[in-house]
């Protein structure tokens, strides 16, 4: 499982072996998140020296991903596709968020007359 943090930029390195692909001209990243269903989509450009590199064994994608507009945290499908339609690759990613969340709600109230009161609900 890959993990990427939202409202940072996350960098994904992803070797694809030689053997296993076609020569493309493009790679498509598509992340698909699990509950809400909802797609989004990168692209990576193999005549772009900053996004794509490649050796005699494997080619590397380097994709500076802006998560600002995945919208939801939790779990995504990862499907990278070559020239858009050839699946080379699928894995889970998790989007986690830069900050904690409150762990309680705290209410204050605007009447200073009752303030030292507390309130119990049943």
């Amino acid at each position: 499982m890959l993990y990427i943090n939202k409202g940072v930029e996350n960098t994904l390195v992803l070797n694809i072996n030689n053997n296993s692909r076609d020569t493309f001209t493009g790679y498509t990243l598509q992340f698909t998140h699990i509950m809400s269903k909802e797609v989004k989509t990168y692209t990576v450009n193999t005549n772009d020296p900053t996004e794509y590199a490649q050796n005699i064994r494997y080619c590397e994608i380097v994709l500076p991903l802006d998560t600002d507009d995945l919208n939801y945290l939790g779990q995504y499908q990862l499907n990278i596709y070559g020239d858009g339609t050839d699946l080379v690759f699928i894995s889970m990613v998790e989007l986690r968020g830069t900050q904690e969340t409150n762990p309680f709600i705290s209410y204050e109230s605007p009447n200073e007359v009752n303030e030292n009161y507390i309130y119990i609900q049943e």
